[in-house]
């Protein structure tokens, strides 16, 4: 059995227990009573929090310059935890030494506090930590504190790709990623086939055949041609019909720009 628990991303301060992980995105959507803030997924793993308390061991330490120790004060700070004292064992800290201390809250905070520093120094959880941790904060702007959404928008550089990532409409700025991810809907493009065989032989006729023969899934019916296909065969083939004057529909909505 799996218990999964979520947190609030900026208060920190209280971890939940879904009763089901099967409502888990329903948890995610309630909000903080403090500030309001939506939950997110902090914990996943096979044991049900209890009254453990866990020792976190220095593993090993490179040498920390000032930027390296601004960021990790300031991660630690973010999670409410007591930025001095933990900075101060690090400071003095030789390897096998007890850094912290602390129950399951604390642990997962002093975890992901120190989450991307691995490079620079890492440690030990004496008993093993048996929970998986997730980032619960990906979905607040770390510049301006906002919530993020989920966005996806057509990419201009990649025709028939589409930019996929958080967005922060606050700051009008992506906060992850975006990627570059393919279009892999398969589109309903519906034309007069009549206009087209009337249509006197050129370079926009000779196009548009020339595409249509490489568009396997393509019948007749009627005056009409219907052809299912990739975004990337669209984009392709409406321009040349445009061109020769073609009324056109394409299901569902075509979201990428046409030249």
């Amino acid at each position: 059995m799996e218990y999964a628990y979520v947190i609030c991303p900026k208060c920190w301060d209280k971890l939940i227990k879904v009763e089901n992980i099967q409502d888990l995105d329903l948890y995610e959507q309630k909000r903080c009573l403090k500030c309001k803030t939506r939950f997110g997924l902090a914990l996943l793993g096979e044991k049900e929090i209890d009254n453990s308390t866990y020792k976190i061991i220095l593993r090993y330490k490179t040498e920390l310059d000032e930027e390296r120790v601004a960021n990790m004060r300031k991660a630690i700070q973010t999670l409410k935890l007591d930025t001095d004292a933990i900075m101060n064992s690090v400071y003095v800290g030789e390897q096998g030494s007890t850094i912290y201390e602390g129950d399951v809250i604390h642990t997962y905070l002093f975890k992901k506090a120190f989450t991307g520093s691995e490079l620079w120094i890492g440690f030990d959880i004496i008993p093993e930590f048996p929970y998986e941790i997730y980032e619960p904060d990906l979905f607040i702007c770390p510049e301006c504190g906002e919530e993020v959404v989920g966005r996806t928008e057509p990419c201009d550089d990649i025709k028939g790709w589409f930019l996929d990532g958080l967005f922060c409409g606050h700051c009008n700025k992506w906060t992850l990623g975006p990627i570059a991810k393919r279009d892999t809907t398969i589109y309903t493009l519906v034309f007069s086939y009549k206009n087209l065989k009337i249509l006197v032989d050129s370079s926009v006729k000779r196009g548009i055949m020339n595409r249509l023969e490489k568009v396997p899934d393509k019948k007749i019916q009627g005056d009409k041609m219907i052809i299912h296909t990739n975004s990337e065969k669209i984009i392709e083939i409406v321009p040349y019909i445009q061109s020769a004057g073609c009324a056109y529909d394409i299901e569902p909505p075509f979201p990428h720009k046409i030249d």
